[in-house]
């Protein structure tokens, strides 16, 4: 099953994102550190939740402050990321 990778600004606002999404159903949603190569640099969090949980992350973006939704993609080791923003 495919993730989404959602940035956010603070990790304050990841907290919420993931109990919001956590009490809607989507046990595997869980906050880390924005990945490098999408411009992480240590002050940017992100939470990573199923495909599933897609459309309630685009209607709720201004509540979050979400700066951005990717698809995640695991190919022989290495992880991508698609923006669908």
């Amino acid at each position: 099953m495919s993730d989404i990778l959602i940035i956010v600004g603070s990790v304050t606002n990841a907290a919420r994102l993931e109990k919001r999404l956590l009490s809607g159903g989507d046990v595997r949603t869980r906050v880390v550190g924005t990945p490098t190569e999408l411009g992480g640099s240590g002050c940017s969090y992100s939470v990573i939740a199923s495909l599933s949980s897609e459309n309630f992350v685009r209607m709720n973006k201004r509540s979050f402050s979400i700066k951005g939704i990717y698809l995640v993609e695991n190919h022989f080791g290495e992880r991508y990321y698609h923006d669908i923003s």
